[in-house]
C-alpha cells in the first residue's frame, strides 16, 4: 500500500494505492468514510488489479479549496492526473455515495471504462429529500436552518416515520449520527458540495448499451438504506451487460467479512 496526493487547481487530493495487477480499478468511498474503506477488498484483488481509492472532497486527508462545489468534471480531471493512467482504460467502483460519483464519472467518459462496479450505490433513485435540500434555494435554506437548530428536523423525521413515509434505515441513521452539531454541519457541507454529482440514469443506461460496458451491481439483502429493488429496476434495459448480486449483509458492504464474496464476483 502507498499513499500520495494529486494537485488539482487549489486543492490536494489524497489517494491510496494497492496491488500491482495489470488492470486498473478506481474506487470511490461512501459518505463520511475515506479511501481506507477499500483496504480489505483492494488487498484481496491485488493480484488482478492495481487499485487506487480517492478521498473525496471533505473526506479523509483531501484538502478541498474549490469553494462549496464539486462536479463530475472535477473528479474526471483528478483521475486524468493519477500516475500510470495515461491513455489507459480502467474500471470504476463506487460504494454508497461513491456509487453516485462512479455513475456520474462514467457518464463523462464511458469509452475509457472497462467495468462499472456499484456497491449499494446511491444515485440510481433520486431521493426526494436530498433533491429538495440541495437542488432548490428554498430547500437548501431550510436544510441549513435545520442543521443549525435541529428540533424541527428531528420532529419532522419522527412524524414521517410514524406515517411510514421515511425510510426506516434513513431514520435510524438520523437518530444515531445527527445528534451532534459537528455531524450536522458536516452533513450540510458534504450534501451541498456534492450537489452537482447527479448522474442522468437513462443516459447512463443508454451509454452502457452503446459501449457494452459490463456492470456489476451488489446489494445487501438486509440493507434498509439502499434497497436491492432499486438495482432490479436499474438492470431493466441493460440486462445483457448488467449482473445483480444480493449478499447476506446490510449496508456496510465493505466490511471485512464480505471481502471474499465480493472479490470472487469481480
Amino acid at each position: 500500500m502507498s499513499t500520495f496526493f494529486v494537485a488539482y487547481k487549489n486543492s490536494q487530493v489524497h489517494c491510496i494505492q494497492w496491488g500491482k495487477g495489470n488492470e486498473w480499478l478506481i474506487c470511490f468511498h461512501g459518505f463520511g468514510e475515506n479511501a481506507e474503506s477499500f483496504q480489505h477488498l483492494a488487498t484481496a484483488l491485488a493480484e488482478k488489479y492495481t487499485v487506487i481509492a480517492i478521498d473525496l472532497p471533505l473526506h479523509g486527508q483531501t484538502v478541498w479549496n474549490e469553494e462549496m462545489t464539486c462536479t463530475p468534471e472535477d473528479i474526471m480531471n483528478i483521475i486524468y492526473k493519477l500516475p500510470g493512467l495515461e491513455d489507459c482504460s480502467f474500471s470504476l467502483a463506487g460504494y454508497s455515495m461513491g456509487g453516485r460519483v462512479a455513475l456520474a464519472v462514467y457518464q463523462q467518459m464511458p469509452q475509457r471504462i472497462q467495468q462499472l462496479i456499484l456497491l449499494a450505490p446511491d444515485g440510481i433513485k433520486v431521493n426526494g429529500w436530498y433533491w429538495l435540500a440541495t437542488q432548490t434555494a428554498m430547500g437548501n435554506r431550510l436544510f441549513r436552518y435545520c442543521m443549525k437548530d435541529p428540533w424541527l428536523f428531528f420532529g419532522v423525521t419522527s412524524t414521517l416515520k410514524s406515517l411510514g413515509i421515511i425510510n426506516i434505515g434513513v431514520y435510524n441513521y438520523v437518530q444515531k449520527h445527527l445528534q451532534e452539531s459537528e455531524m450536522r454541519s458536516r452533513l450540510y457541507a458534504i450534501w451541498t458540495l456534492m450537489r452537482k454529482i447527479r448522474p442522468d440514469i437513462p443516459v447512463v443506461q443508454s451509454l452502457i448499451n452503446v459501449n457494452q460496458t459490463p456492470v456489476i451491481l451488489l446489494y445487501g439483502k438486509n440493507d434498509n438504506i439502499i434497497r436491492f429493488a432499486t438495482g432490479e429496476r436499474f438492470k431493466k434495459g441493460i440486462d445483457a451487460f448488467c449482473h445483480l448480486h444480493v449478499l447476506h449483509c446490510g449496508h456496510r458492504m465493505l466490511h471485512e467479512k464480505n471481502t471474499s464474496t465480493i472479490a470472487a464476483l469481480l
